[in-house]
């Protein structure tokens, strides 16, 4: 029963942590997607596009959980990272010519694609940042909890 339960935190665990990569992800591209509509003159956003970004942010956060690239969970970018943050942005450039969001201009979608390795390079960034944040905090927790036992 002990090895079930402990399965499914894992598999809970990433799946979370997916969702929030996947969401995370579609506002970034949802919001440069806005930003190129409204300095084209338009003021609104096709939904079918906001559904093929949801989809394509899905679809490349799971495919980079299932090959192990968390890449935001690693202490320093190494080649594998910068391979998976550069492979990803590309995939998402593509995306955005193909499926129309940036009505084909290859300079757009370059610029889209240089967006994205940014955006990834921030997440890393973040998250190093909470872990810090987070470790800090379990080593205060600790040292409080020790200090407790000794008296």
């Amino acid at each position: 029963m002990s090895k079930m339960r402990n399965f499914l935190e894992q598999y809970i665990t990433r799946k979370i942590g997916a969702e929030i990569k996947c969401c995370l992800t579609f506002l970034l591209i949802l919001c440069f997607y806005c930003v190129y509509r409204w300095v084209n003159g338009f003021t609104e956003a096709g939904i079918i596009h906001m559904l093929e970004m949801v989809w394509a942010a899905y679809i490349l956060e799971w495919v980079q959980v299932l090959v192990h690239c968390d890449f935001d969970e690693v202490d320093r970018l190494g080649l594998k990272e910068w391979i998976m943050i550069i492979c990803g942005s590309a995939v998402y450039a593509v995306m955005g010519h193909f499926l129309g969001l940036f009505d084909g201009n290859i300079a757009i979608c370059l610029g889209f694609g240089a967006y994205m390795i940014v955006s990834y390079l921030c997440t890393f960034w973040v998250y190093a940042i909470k872990r810090s944040i987070d470790a800090k905090m379990l080593n205060s927790d600790l040292k409080k909890f020790q200090e407790r036992n000794n008296k």
